[in-house]
């Protein structure tokens, strides 16, 4: 190909790229684009629900100023197998929260008949003294913890669907209402391949 033809190419190529940025600018013209994102979904309806909703700092579930958010690493796993799990707790606005005892959080396994397997609390001890710890907007408190499969008797359990519940154990500044705020996954035990 000679260099006339190389010249037309690029300046074709040049053109079309020119003509996609003024139909973008066109079309954030017409939004009324003022620097903010427009609405992701047109058809969402503007009436008030009690569900919550994602802040824009965080990919999870608020209840009012604040979120909780149960991170289980995966859906499936293999009986026997150790499961990661993540809390989060986080703040859309300055807050304190309370608590009775040393202890933050706390973990529960249900079957998929609504029976409690297991409890990441139980026989553990904590240290009985208040505390506070205050947040500022857009901060978050993290805690990781693993569930090995075994009930709280020790037995692994059988293979099935479960429900991980997490909860923040931070009270109200009365030291009252304490664990209301929740947050849960669904996973799904595997039968390990040495099962009969």
């Amino acid at each position: 190909m000679n260099r006339g033809g190389r010249y037309v190419i690029k300046m074709k190529a040049f053109v079309a790229l020119l003509a996609v940025l003024v139909a973008t600018l066109v079309i954030a013209a017409a939004c009324g684009d003022n620097g903010e994102e427009p609405s992701p979904s047109p058809t969402v309806a503007d009436t008030p629900t009690s569900t919550p909703s994602p802040s824009p700092e965080f990919p999870f579930q608020f209840e009012g100023p604040i979120g909780i958010d149960l991170t289980t690493f995966g859906v499936f796993f293999d009986q026997g197998e150790t499961i990661q799990l993540s809390i989060s707790v986080a703040v859309r606005e300055p807050m304190t929260f309370y608590y009775r005892t040393s202890q933050r959080y706390d973990l529960a396994v249900v079957d998929s008949e609504g029976q409690e397997v297991w409890r990441w609390s139980l026989e553990r001890a904590f240290a009985q003294i208040t505390a506070e710890e205050s947040l500022d907007a857009g901060e978050m408190l993290s805690f990781d913890e693993k569930w090995n499969q075994l009930d709280n008797d020790g037995q692994q359990v059988p293979a099935g669907d479960y429900e991980i519940v997490a909860e923040s154990s931070h009270c109200e500044a009365d030291y009252e209402n304490c664990g209301q705020l929740t947050a849960s996954a669904t996973i799904q035990i595997r039968p390990s391949e040495e099962a009969p």
